[in-house]
């Protein structure tokens, strides 16, 4: 799709290095236009301004895995290419963006309205080993208690899940 890409990512400063292809060298571009399409089905370009007037004064919060972090980031990019002011987004904690932090939340003042993603890959919290587990059972899962990060993602007005590439058979 010739109308693509929707933001660029080396001018934005929310992409972690590792995922900037073009800032790290990459040299074909032909990906930047891809576009998902799917079937009988027509997808309408985003309107940033409109997406940005939606979103005045709302918490938007991913919580998941590198997955999510990286559709966090993308979502981010996006928005900021209808901020004018760009130094107004900005991450609340100052945090540089990587994968190392658990917590991050960018702040679109002029908005006022934050995206925010926190790290859990199950959602749940992790639980001790039974006393006779088998040697191949290496952790275990308390499937009715939500991750302790959980009280955080409370008041959230959208909030997006990932982890299902962590619930495969093997882990």
């Amino acid at each position: 799709d010739d109308s693509y890409p929707l933001y660029n990512a080396t001018e934005c400063p929310f992409v972690e290095q590792g995922f900037n292809c073009l800032g790290n060298g990459r040299e074909d571009k032909d990906y930047l236009r891809w576009r998902w399409k799917p079937m009988d089905c027509v997808i309408p370009r985003p309107d940033v301004q409109s997406i940005l007037g939606m979103l005045r004064g709302k918490r938007v919060v991913f919580v998941g895995d590198s997955m999510s972090r990286t559709q966090w980031e993308s979502l981010i990019c996006l928005l900021m290419t209808g901020v004018e002011d760009k130094k107004s987004v900005y991450e609340v904690n100052g945090n540089k963006i990587t994968k190392r932090i658990r917590f991050l939340g960018v702040r679109f003042s002029s908005f006022n309205f934050t995206v925010e993603f926190f790290r859990s890959v199950f959602l749940v919290q992790p639980g001790g080993m039974p006393r006779h587990a088998p040697k191949r059972v290496k952790s275990t899962l308390k499937l009715d208690k939500l991750d302790n990060i959980s009280s955080h993602w409370v008041n959230s007005d959208v909030l997006i899940f990932n982890t299902g590439q962590w619930w495969v058979p093997g882990k």
